[in-house]
């Protein structure tokens, strides 16, 4: 049975595992990117990797998106002296489900915890309380995060005793014509006959998408990447048709196939 699918995220590259499995199950697959996000603070966070009191006294460091990976890769491309960037990338770094883990083991970092054992930011924090790696009175923590970021790794951890340091990596920015990219495709394959589905992966910059929806009568399926975005549609009204267990290309196929 034929399909179209509107992904509301940018593609990743080189490669995209939700583009992957939907070219592999011969779906349509329409991406609409909502967001630009810029690298910020290169020169502050150069500086404080690289810098005794990081190298010396912090075990570990906290990176939940891709898109600060992103930006932590550009950072340590400044970085010349190689048995410097090589402490960096032995200590410890938690992350959040397998994509980025597998980014992170990409740019060459040793020892990763979380991953698809942590499926959100609650879950990461208590494997990082429950660390034997912390179970010593040094708790100091670095958190790479974005600009706009929960509150939820922070609290639990600042709760628990944990000296977390936040340095901001990347600012999200929605795109002027999203609106008008995502109309645009969604009336390419409105009155088709097959199955469509519109997939939400994040509440952010998806305000005037929801409202489409809202004021539509849309024959189109709607599924949800977690329950944080989940909760966010049901506020608006929108009741997902299907919620993916996991952030992943595999979880989402499951419902939509």
């Amino acid at each position: 049975m034929s399909k179209s699918v509107i992904l509301l995220k940018n593609e990743t590259t080189p490669k995209d595992p939700y583009k992957e499995i939907f070219e592999e199950k011969s779906l349509d697959a329409f991406f609409v990117p909502l967001l630009v996000h810029n690298p910020i603070n290169h020169v502050e966070i150069v500086s404080f990797l690289t810098s005794e009191k990081y190298l010396n006294e912090f075990k570990a460091f906290i990176i939940t998106s891709q898109r600060c990976i992103e930006s932590l890769d550009l950072v340590l491309s400044l970085i010349k002296d190689q048995s410097v960037l090589d402490r960096i990338l032995s200590k410890p770094a938690y992350t959040v489900g397998p994509a980025t883990y597998d980014v992170l083991s990409n740019l060459g970092f040793k020892d990763i915890r979380g991953g698809a054992d942590a499926g959100n930011g609650s879950i990461l924090s208590d494997l990082i309380i429950k660390d034997e790696l912390f179970q010593e009175d040094n708790k100091n923590i670095l958190f790479l995060t974005g600009e706009i970021r929960k509150d939820i790794i922070p609290k639990k951890l600042l709760s628990s005793g944990f000296d977390l340091i936040e340095l901001v990596a990347y600012r999200t920015e929605v795109m002027e014509d999203v609106v008008e990219r995502y109309t645009n495709i969604y009336n390419s394959i409105k009155d088709k006959e097959h199955e469509k589905w519109i997939v939400f992966f994040s509440p952010q910059g998806t305000e005037k998408i929801t409202q489409h929806l809202v004021d539509n009568n849309s024959n189109f399926k709607i599924a949800s990447i977690g329950p944080t975005t989940e909760t966010y549609l049901l506020e608006k009204g929108i009741k997902p048709d299907f919620v993916a267990k996991k952030p992943t290309a595999a979880s989402l196929i499951e419902g939509i196939y």
